[in-house]
């Protein structure tokens, strides 16, 4: 059942119970991984993603590295950015930090990936948002979406996400400081291209419950990428 929910469209709020089971049952990923690896590859189909770190991370943040180890089980390739304007302020606009990822996703293109999926951790979850509004990909995910900090609401932020037009996951702690769970529960109950994985007890960072949150990232691109 709980893989289900993921493949399916993105039209409700799922508790973070709902990801812990693969699509197909089983108590490991790894051989349902596989399967569907070596399906997509015997149907010729190049999948890709271009992972963006949190603010002031670079393309070796731990969250990042373990997205790509579980993508790779998908037979997802990846690239991590690292924003050219890590250790300064945000260029205007963001307009420096969305050409990185463009760049980088062009590169993917470039070299015959045909679906390609942004992710990006808080920070870069915002920046591929940016992206996506404008060029929207094959999927977008963010992974603890910083969307309305205390006493600093981003409503920029909050209109992009509403307005997504391209297939949507975010992951989100439901005691996230930084993104109300709330916001963001409002937001996906308006557009059915939004999916939102609430993982249960856990902050902007997080913690123990980070492989919960890779791991329904990982498995919802590979039912999206597609």
């Amino acid at each position: 059942m709980g893989g289900d929910l993921l493949a399916r469209a993105a039209r409700r709020v799922h508790d973070d119970q709902h990801v812990r089971t693969p699509r197909g049952g089983g108590r490991s990923s790894q051989p349902v991984a596989g399967t569907r690896a070596e399906a997509a590859e015997a149907a010729g189909l190049k999948r890709a993603a271009v992972l963006a770190p949190g603010y002031g991370s670079t393309a070796h943040q731990p969250i990042l590295r373990a997205l790509a180890l579980a993508l790779e089980q998908f037979g997802i390739a990846s690239r991590a950015v690292t924003f050219g304007t890590r250790g300064k302020l945000p260029s205007k606009d963001y307009a420096s930090e969305i050409e990185d990822l463009r760049v980088t996703r062009d590169a993917l293109r470039s070299e015959g990936y045909e679906r390609i999926g942004l992710v990006g951790r808080s920070f870069g979850g915002r920046i591929s948002a940016f992206l996506a509004e404008r060029e929207p990909p094959d999927a977008l995910v963010i992974l603890g979406h910083p969307i309305a900090p205390p006493k600093r609401p981003r409503p920029r932020d909050e209109a992009v996400l509403a307005a997504t037009a391209c297939p949507t996951l975010v992951v989100q702690g439901d005691k996230d400081e930084l993104g109300p769970i709330a916001i963001l529960e409002r937001i996906a109950a308006s557009n059915p291209r939004i999916d939102l994985v609430r993982i249960a007890g856990a902050g902007h960072e997080f913690g123990a419950s980070e492989p919960e949150a890779v791991s329904a990232a990982a498995r919802w691109l590979d039912s999206v990428l597609r």
